[in-house]
């Protein structure tokens, strides 16, 4: 095989490694170049237990009187330790997820005046509305 075409092949092949789903991915903003990783949960309850086992333990580390036992974990600090993970767990907090489920609801509610109500429908059903009544003056 030529060495072009491996090159070729082994460019291909390193693309394809590269686009997986799961793993750090480079985030590029005008300050700062970050890696985020994406994390599998099974349904939201999963999610929320998760977040609040992180929370417990930061809370019995605090709430300890010893520092870390191993070797390798001898250098950190319990404050630092818990810190980390409770900003962690605040990067974790499912804002956006909340932010859909108050929208769908009120879709489902047809509440017009909540302030997110997509806006498209919001006129939509405005119209509807405005259709109605008028079939209703006509009869």
């Amino acid at each position: 095989m030529k060495t072009r075409k491996l090159d070729q092949l082994k460019l291909k092949q390193l693309k394809r490694i590269g686009a997986t789903a799961y793993g750090l991915k480079k985030e590029e903003t005008k300050r700062h170049t970050y890696r985020s990783a994406t994390v599998r949960f099974g349904d939201h309850t999963d999610y929320i237990m998760r977040i609040t086992s992180l929370l417990e333990v930061c809370v019995l580390a605090l709430d300890g009187e010893g520092d870390f036992h191993s070797k390798n974990l001898s250098h950190q600090s319990k404050t630092s330790s818990v810190q980390l993970v409770i900003e962690m767990v605040i990067e974790l907090m499912p804002d956006g997820d909340m932010f859909q489920l108050e929208q769908i609801i009120a879709i489902l509610e047809n509440d017009t005046d909540y302030i997110h109500f997509p806006k498209q429908l919001k006129k939509q059903i405005l119209k509807n509305q405005e259709r109605y009544e008028k079939g209703k003056t006509h009869q």
